[in-house]
């Protein structure tokens, strides 16, 4: 498994079977938990150092899960460009994601 996909050694065994039988992908969780565990955010530089993966990957993920409604970020696409953007988990986002999510496993 290449380094930028795999969990941190400090994640629950459990936690890491549950994202890998489920086939979630491993940096989005990864980043994701880090934004819960950091409730000031961070830059994509700031998450890809914690998570020992490149902030352009890092960066891309958090695009597509600001996307989804997952995370939230102070930058205004135009403004983008040069700019140091803070990235915050959207607790409520995540929470209903995860609901839906489950609703739809146990065929609701």
């Amino acid at each position: 498994m290449p380094r930028y996909v795999q969990p941190a050694s400090s994640t629950d065994p459990e936690a890491v079977s549950v994202i890998d039988v489920l086939g979630l992908n491993p940096l989005r969780a990864g980043i994701l938990r880090y934004l819960a565990q950091n409730p000031d955010g961070g830059t994509s530089g700031d998450i890809g150092r914690a998570l020992d993966a490149g902030y352009k990957t890092v960066h891309w993920h958090l695009r597509r899960l600001e996307q989804g409604g997952l995370v939230d970020s102070d930058g205004v696409n135009a403004d983008r460009q040069g700019q140091r953007v803070i990235y915050k988990l959207n607790h409520r986002g995540l929470d209903t994601a995860v609901d839906e999510a489950a609703k739809y496993l146990k065929g609701k």
